[in-house]
């Protein structure tokens, strides 16, 4: 059977430089690499698949983050929480981070020697289909964190589970809850999953709520102010929100309103973002592990960098109620 060295002893060139080739390197050109690979199929080279030695690779792990319009977006997540559970992920083998935004330039192989990458992580945000095209060709493994889509592989939070979580403890507190669901326009899969876990844990407790009439949306945080809380609390003694920021917003407009916390109106938040130890009083949500969800995914890309094991399915992780004061 015929080697690499075959190869390259043919083309007069090194054995470095067909490893390269072959692996789909950037450092090698085109025009290179197609000689490369028709030497080999004219020598009969079969690729063996090779795990990497344990312990002793290094990879070139790119982290890619959403860039918001809105700075508060930024506030949804712990940023060292992310790296760090990122880096406690791979434990056979040391990482290189390297972090950009996906903007409308974003380009998954801007350089062609700024150095191969063995994978990708797509934390709130999802590749392009020009990215998802460009991966596959490169055969670069990828996964995509906080969110679930269909044919992709994804690490989530277990949001159904979280609501069912919160719902059960409102009761607890507040038997006759009259609950609505606070959220704004925009947030997509997170907010649908959100809701439709709300809704689903309603019904299981037997609470009136309905998802056409009892979800209010605002179209930014700015929207939500005292004309956008005044009907809604007249109405209803439980705020459930979509997230920390618009809960911490709400407790802000609740008290300009003069109206108390948690004796008049329940309030509760999710994901325990940076921002939820600002709130006053202090929400009561459903910790997002940030650490645990970065770590099950970098875990999961290792894995099928190292042992070229695909998985398929989404995996799913659950958070923890963290009771604070609103609730």
């Amino acid at each position: 059977m015929a080697t690499i060295t075959d190869i390259a002893r043919a083309l007069n060139i090194s054995t470095a430089t067909v490893s390269r080739a072959l692996n789909l390197s950037r450092l090698v050109t085109p025009e290179l690499s197609g000689e490369i690979l028709k030497m080999g199929e004219k020598l009969g080279y079969k690729k063996r698949t090779i795990r990497r030695h344990r312990g002793r690779a290094i990879l070139n792990i790119k982290l890619v983050l959403p860039l918001h319009a809105e700075p508060e977006r930024a506030l949804f997540y712990d940023l060292g929480a992310l790296i760090e559970g990122i880096q406690s992920g791979f434990k056979l083998c040391g990482i290189n981070l390297v972090t950009e935004t996906n903007s409308k330039k974003f380009q998954p192989y801007p350089h062609k020697k700024g150095g191969d990458i063995n994978g990708f992580i797509f934390a709130f945000n999802r590749p392009t289909p020009d990215t998802l095209k460009a991966m596959h060709e490169h055969g670069t493994p990828f996964v995509v964190l906080n969110r679930d889509i269909e044919g992709l592989p994804c690490v989530a939070s277990e949001n159904a589970k979280g609501m069912a979580d919160l719902v059960s403890h409102l009761i607890s507190r507040r038997p006759d809850m009259r609950p609505a669901y606070i959220s704004i326009n925009g947030l997509g899969q997170i907010n649908e999953e959100r809701l439709e876990g709300f809704a689903k844990a309603c019904a299981a407790n037997n609470i009136p709520f309905d998802a056409a009439t009892d979800a209010h949306f605002a179209n930014g945080i700015s929207e939500i102010s005292p004309a956008f809380i005044t009907p809604i609390s007249a109405k209803y003694n439980t705020l459930v929100c979509v997230n920390d920021i618009i809960g911490t917003v709400v407790l802000t407009e609740l008290d300009r309103l003069g109206i108390k916390v948690p004796s008049d109106i329940s309030v509760t938040g999710f994901d325990d973002s940076p921002v939820r130890k600002l709130s006053r009083p202090l929400l009561t949500t459903i910790a997002m592990p940030m650490g645990e969800l970065a770590k099950a995914a970098a875990i999961r890309l290792e894995t099928e960098i190292i042992d070229h094991i695909v998985p398929t399915e989404t995996l799913r992780v659950s958070g923890t109620l963290l009771t604070g004061e609103s609730a």
